[in-house]
């Protein structure tokens, strides 16, 4: 007989993390949202309920049962009769990519499943649990871990607060009319009155029209932190812009309502967006699909200048429409090699009705 003790809802996916308890067991599931579809994610061995056994039982798996941790896995701390936790102490903090979460017991980082979890088999850390095994990690000897974990609560305090958003979104236009050189023309709410907030900002400058968003690059993208690994920090926050010449105007109410869509696409489908990623936009004639461009791989391409957030680099992400023979190219020799086919990288951008490749 299991029972589900404990549960929090990310505030940006659709996503639950619970504590189970079982007559042997304590674990910790994410899953997905009951409206969604109940889907199990990822899952954690907390600590036993009741003593170890000596060696490892395959059998209770077999049995439909959650596995206990044997007496070689488990830390000094976890006491031998087993434990019993008392869910009144326990509480949730999530990442800043609201896909993964840290469970406390008090003020003590009882477990955690970050958004690296499921790389290499790793499933998350408990503090009862000692070494590698493919239901729980012991928790990382050094203290950055826990104090990262203890730092989330003050980011949700944060960026949930009343003033967070006018400061977000004042110092966003700075830099968005700063890159336009004048005020922007219009400005358009994105995030369809749901939190978090995110909005759109319209100029122009030279000739070209722009749109640029601001307030997706408060959440980390989920997955991000697994692919990117140690170089997370710089590309695990966006923004979108699309831009195209005046002839094209019309062409831009169009484009920024599928980056209102794009804006949500990392934390409604959990994973994340980034260079040379595509999707498919048959919607303007003679062209097949959407390339996501990072200026930060073309030397010489315009881009604006955020300030990092919270350590954070912040990319911009512009979306290219590319013809179908285009996106076969792309398939054939990926991002890099197909850059070399441009004539113009540093206004490959800009929309301006043709093809941007050679080929």
């Amino acid at each position: 007989m299991s029972e589900i003790i404990f549960e929090s809802r990310s505030p940006i996916c659709d996503i639950d993390a619970v504590i189970e308890a079982d007559n042997n067991t304590y674990y910790m599931y994410l899953m997905t949202a009951p409206e969604t579809g109940v889907k199990l994610l990822k899952a954690l061995w907390v600590c036993n309920r009741r003593p170890a056994p000596e060696v490892f039982d395959p059998q209770c798996m077999k049995d439909g049962k959650a596995p206990m941790l044997a007496k070689e896995n488990l830390a000094p701390i976890h006491p031998a009769a087993g434990i019993t936790l008392n869910p009144a102490k326990l509480s949730c903090y999530w990442y800043e990519s609201g896909d993964s979460a840290a469970i406390f017991y008090g003020d003590k980082l009882l477990c955690a499943i970050p958004s690296y979890a499921g790389l290499h088999d790793f499933p998350g850390f408990s503090v009862f649990a000692k070494g590698q095994t493919r239901y729980a990690w012991g928790m990382p000897e050094k203290p950055d871990f826990a104090e990262r974990a203890k730092g989330l609560k003050t980011f949700w305090d944060n960026i949930t607060a009343d003033d967070s958003w006018p400061e977000i979104q004042e110092e966003c236009l700075r830099v968005i009319e700063e890159f336009y050189g004048s005020q922007h023309e219009k400005y358009y709410a994105i995030d369809g009155g749901d939190f978090p907030p995110k909005a759109l900002a319209q100029g122009r400058r030279d000739g070209v029209v722009y749109g640029i968003t601001l307030g997706v690059s408060q959440f980390a993208m989920p997955r991000s932190e697994m692919v990117f690994g140690s170089h997370y920090n710089d590309c695990n926050r966006i923004e979108l812009g699309f831009a195209a010449q005046e002839r094209h105007e019309p062409l831009t109410q169009m484009m920024f309502s599928v980056m209102s869509d794009v804006a949500n696409m990392p934390w409604n489908e959990l994973n994340f967006l980034w260079h040379g990623h595509t999707f498919d936009f048959p919607n303007i004639k003679g062209f097949s699909q959407i390339v996501l461009i990072n200026p930060v791989y073309i030397e010489g391409m315009e881009c604006p200048k955020w300030r990092k957030f919270i350590g954070n680099r912040v990319n911009l992400l512009w979306l290219v429409p590319i013809t179908a023979q285009e996106f076969a190219a792309l398939g054939e020799m990926g991002i890099a090699e197909l850059l070399k086919k441009c004539p113009d990288p540093q206004h490959l951008h800009i929309f301006d009705g043709r093809p941007k490749f050679s080929l």
